[in-house]
């Protein structure tokens, strides 16, 4: 049984960090019964603030588990325990102090885990954390930029000035439109950061190719595993994955993931905003969320999710992968989407009234153009004026 300050304790106010020191919520997720499952389960539910938090710590754990045999000796343990202790002395016992009556090998593997948190956030190198994890505990260190970034270590980002950057992995160094990098001085994860108005393409040393949009986050390897490829998108992407039976391919975003083998497919998962898409332009993609655990696409198909609503429909490829080219095409789609995204593509400011945001609107538009001359041709189209504020540098777009 839980005691009721377990009961009442706020985890919903926990870091990533936190869960990791929790006693309780380390034994719980080991050693899960009943009781403890359906608390988690009502905790997910009530959807915290801190769910990435909560689930990026719950898969950390996981993934340590599963190698805690060949972590560390009871000296080393011992030490840890020290270590951790000297570490935590400052910090407030009253919010961290959750005791949950276990024996004494569940201890032993607290200790264990805990060590290994100590390990991940100092010696990457020793044991490196997924690359979901790794995506969320990095998201809030991104500096702020107009140029795209490669991030290779904390200390080692090169900035692209280009419009459209290209960057290739090989077997021993990464290229970029300005330089060559050794693999070697690079730390386990890369991200590939792209601001509003610019757009990259990535090609791994598999020869899998990615073309990444405007305001993405793309987090990958530097090398991929023997047994898998996985990388991690908040955005837009379109990709042609290369073909390799034994190791099959994974997309993960927040909330979704696609796995593959060989196939182009589109991926459109932007985490500030509520529409979630997959759509394939060939092979067959398995896609996977909260409420679908498995959902085969063939070509022509896009999977969708909609505030809560998911769907699997047949779509024109070619309009939906059309950004590549330089086009956005857009079908029956809200009014707000489409400036949220001509916003993002053009790297401008734009504020819209909200009773825009349902109008439903169709069209081809050219990115090359300006993007003066693509929202005045809007006006035509649908009912809408705009103004640009000069001050805060900002198109202000209301309902006519």
């Amino acid at each position: 049984m839980m005691n009721s300050e377990l009961k009442h304790t706020d985890f919903s106010l926990y870091t990533f960090e936190e869960f990791l020191q929790n006693d309780f919520f380390i034994s719980s997720m080991k050693y899960p019964t009943e009781e403890t499952q359906e608390f988690w389960n009502d905790f997910e539910q009530s959807h915290p603030s801190n769910i990435n938090d909560y689930i990026a710590a719950r898969e950390s754990l996981e993934a340590l588990s599963m190698q805690e045999d060949d972590l560390l000796s009871d000296q080393e343990m011992g030490d840890l325990w020290t270590r951790i202790e000297a570490t935590n002395i400052n910090k407030d016992k009253a919010k961290r102090k959750n005791y949950f009556l276990i024996g004494l090998s569940a201890a032993a593997s607290v200790a264990i885990l805990v060590g290994c948190f100590f390990f991940l956030k100092n010696y990457p190198s020793v044991l490196a954390p997924d690359i979901a994890t790794f995506a969320v505990n990095t998201k809030m260190e991104l500096p702020e930029t107009e140029e795209t970034l490669l991030i290779l270590a904390e200390d080692n980002i090169v900035s692209l000035k280009e419009k459209e950057s290209a960057i290739t992995y090989d077997s021993v160094e990464i290229k970029t439109n300005q330089e060559s990098i050794l693999k070697e001085k690079v730390a386990t994860f890369n991200q590939l950061v792209i601001p509003r108005g610019k757009r990259s393409v990535l090609t791994f040393a598999d020869g899998s190719k990615v073309w990444v949009n405007a305001g993405t986050r793309v987090v990958y390897p530097v090398e991929f595993e023997k047994n898998k490829r996985e990388i991690y998108v908040d955005g837009e992407i379109y990709i042609e994955v290369a073909k390799d039976e034994n190791r099959p391919f994974y997309v993960r975003t927040k909330d979704m993931n696609v796995r593959v083998l060989g196939t182009k497919f589109n991926v459109t998962a932007y985490e500030s905003e509520a529409i979630r898409s997959v759509v394939l332009a060939q092979g067959c993609v398995q896609v996977e969320t909260e409420q679908t655990p498995k959902a085969i696409l063939a070509p022509n198909q896009m999977f969708s999710s909609v505030e809560g609503k998911e769907n699997i429909t047949q779509v024109d490829v070619e309009q939906a992968i059309s950004w590549v080219n330089g086009l956005y095409c857009f079908q029956s789609a809200d009014l707000g989407i489409v400036l949220k995204r001509l916003s993002t593509y053009y790297g401008v400011n734009v504020e819209f009234d909200p009773a825009l945001s349902k109008i439903k609107c169709s069209g081809k538009i050219d990115l090359k153009d300006n993007f003066e001359k693509v929202i005045n041709g809007l006006t035509f189209v649908a009912p809408m004026s705009y103004a640009y504020d000069e001050q805060y540098k900002t198109y202000r777009v209301v309902k006519k």
